[in-house]
Order: structure tokens, then C-alpha cells, then sequence
């Protein structure tokens, strides 16, 4: 049974941090130059951060941890929900939970009367281009960069 909650600081070593590691250690592939090299303790405390600024929700496959979400309500001249993170475990890719945490996320934004979701992606994810696109996601803008 697959389920969601709200995540605490316990989670951190029931597979939280494992997703964490997981997620920047895919994206410091993806660029190197963006995210630095951290050691496991320093991206623990780099999460261990996250929770004091972002709402952060589990997926769990029994009772075990398999991914996060981590997201936030900003308010401007409307409100819309902002994830700032989503990652699976390794392991644990394309079974659903993705999926399941962007409708938690949904469901949240509707609670709240959010307009809109919003993230940013990077280009080298090939595959959460695609999984955003087959959820109905549009792009909303192209950001362009020149290396110096």
C-alpha cells in the first residue's frame, strides 16, 4: 500500500536522506558546475535545513521511504504552489510515486486556493521533461544561460 504524509526529522534516516542524496547526486552529474561537491553528512545538514523553510511530504511503499516532495505556498498578487524538490529513490523510479506526490501537491495547492504550480527543470533531465509533460504540464518559460 502506497501512501503520503507529512515528513518530520525522524524520517531523515528511514530513506529521506537516501532520496535527498539520490536527487543532488543526479543533478550534480547533470551539472557539476551548479552543484557543488557535498559530502552525504553535508547534504544531511543541507536537509535537515530544507525543513525550516519548505513544506516536505514522504511516498511510502509499506513503511518504507521512497521519495520526497518539497514545496512552499508564495503569494504575490495571487497564490501558487512552488516544488522546489521532487525525488525518488533510485530503486524505487517509475513505479508511480512521482505521480502520486505531484497529486498530493495538487491537493494541497487546491486547499489553499493556489492558481497555479510551478517549478523549474533542468534541460539535462530528460526524464522528468517527459513525466511533467505527461501529467499536463506546460512550459511556462525558457531560461537562457552563457557560461563564463
Amino acid at each position: 500500500m502506497e501512501n503520503v504524509r507529512k515528513a518530520t526529522l525522524e524520517d531523515i534516516d528511514k530513506g529521506l536522506l537516501k532520496a535527498y542524496i539520490d536527487g543532488y547526486r543526479f543533478h550534480q552529474n547533470g551539472r557539476p558546475d551548479i552543484f557543488s561537491n557535498m559530502s552525504d553528512e553535508e547534504l544531511k545538514n543541507k536537509l535537515i535545513k530544507d525543513f525550516d523553510r519548505l513544506e516536505i511530504r514522504v511516498a511510502l511503499k509499506e513503511d518504507e521511504i521512497v521519495g520526497y516532495i518539497a514545496f512552499e505556498i508564495k503569494e504575490k498578487s495571487y497564490k501558487k504552489m512552488y516544488i522546489d524538490q521532487l525525488a525518488i529513490r533510485n530503486e524505487f523510479k517509475k513505479q508511480g510515486f512521482g505521480k502520486i506526490l505531484i497529486n498530493e501537491v495538487k491537493r494541497i495547492g487546491l486547499e489553499n486556493n493556489c492558481k497555479q504550480i510551478t517549478f523549474v527543470c533542468w534541460q539535462f533531465n530528460e526524464n522528468a521533461i517527459d513525466f511533467y509533460d505527461n501529467l499536463g504540464f506546460d512550459k511556462q518559460s525558457i531560461i537562457y544561460e552563457m557560461k563564463l
